[in-house]
């Protein structure tokens, strides 16, 4: 039987197991990676905020509530640590505008004259809100979302985590994801609960 998260949290936690922590970095390194990826845009400071994710997971392996699913800690790490980065480099950047406005003037006209042109998908306006969007279900409902999307984890699978039952599951994602279209629709993009 494969151990769950909370079995190699306690085994990381009680014995130092370096395996087991190795094993949860392997389940979740890509949800980390993919929600930092989104709210910073740069595959580097993804790594960063990633990589820091889960040393801050190694440091406090016991502080997580026995309640509260590993994927749903991550995910609620992984937005503050990035909001932490989108602040850090925006004063980075504030600085550097400060000290060399010329510079600055060339690189924005130079990025106005790319031929690069964004585009006009649905998941481009969607992207930047999804985190955001998560965070303002409810614990419950996020976690939900996050095992079933995020994970790939079929409603048994979720009921089993959230120790409710398969038809609770369902209920649970179903909701979540109305309350996600709503959160959509009131920044202007209208989605489809299936397209969502």
């Amino acid at each position: 039987m494969t151990p769950t998260d909370r079995d190699l949290l306690q085994r990381y936690a009680r014995d130092g197991s370096q395996a087991a922590f190795a094993e949860l970095v392997a389940r979740h390194l890509n949800l980390v990676y993919s929600a930092a990826q989104r709210q910073v845009r740069s595959p580097t400071l993804a790594e960063e905020i990633a990589q820091s994710v889960f040393l801050d997971l190694s440091r406090q392996p016991a502080a997580l509530n026995p309640g509260t699913p590993l994927v749903a800690w991550l995910h609620v790490v992984t937005r503050r640590t990035a909001i932490d980065v989108i602040r850090r480099e925006s004063r980075r950047r504030a600085r550097e505008q400060a000290a060399c406005p010329e510079l600055v003037e060339w690189a924005a006209a130079a990025l106005t004259d790319s031929a690069m042109k964004p585009t006009s998908s649905a998941w481009t306006e969607v992207e930047p809100l999804l985190d955001e969007a998560v965070d303002t279900l409810a614990p419950a409902d996020r976690s939900a979302i996050l095992l079933r999307f995020f994970e790939n984890k079929s409603l048994r699978d979720i009921g089993a985590v959230l120790g409710t039952s398969e038809d609770t599951a369902q209920k649970r994602v179903t909701r979540a994801v109305e309350q996600l279209r709503t959160f959509f629709l009131r920044r202007g993009i209208a989605l489809t609960a299936a397209g969502l």
